[in-house]
């Protein structure tokens, strides 16, 4: 397919539909106090502000730890004494016991793994990750290391 002909009437420098009504557009006025106006929204927030903000997910994060340390001991002793761990020891030597026969493992693991626990423990990996992201994000400026100035 050839590109259509080339009208010789029109140069390169003869301004198109788009560039006629590029033309005719007025840039708007930026408002006096729009700098003082953006400035005032991000910093509303006094850092003492954000720093009482970040109280409640650090106690939230702490328990949660506490909770997930506590859970994953419990699941450790559990484990430790219904031979939970020779299991999981003999999967991970032989992961061709899943392919032959999965429906014997997984009722294997059914009854010796306490999932009440695996699931607190769960939760509460999931809290302490929520709250490390909160606290993180409301850390006042001047505690989390640089600081920029506004000149």
């Amino acid at each position: 397919m050839s590109p259509p002909p080339r009208n010789p009437n029109l140069s390169v420098d003869d301004p198109d539909d788009v560039d006629r009504l590029l033309a005719r557009l007025d840039r708007a006025p930026v408002p006096d106090d729009l700098t003082a106006r953006v400035l005032a929204r991000t910093v509303a927030r006094t850092d003492a502000t954000r720093a009482v903000l970040a109280w409640p997910w650090l106690v939230a994060g702490v328990t949660a730890l506490g909770l997930l340390a506590l859970a994953g001991y419990q699941l450790g002793v559990s484990l430790a004494r219904n031979d939970g761990l020779e299991l999981v020891a003999a999967i991970f030597g032989d992961v061709g016991l899943l392919t032959t026969a999965p429906g014997d493992v997984v009722a294997a693991v059914g009854e010796v793994v306490p999932w009440g626990l695996v699931v607190i423990a769960g939760a509460s990996a999931l809290l302490v990750i929520l709250a490390a992201g909160h606290v993180v994000a409301r850390v006042p400026a001047a505690l989390g290391g640089r600081t920029r100035s506004i000149a």
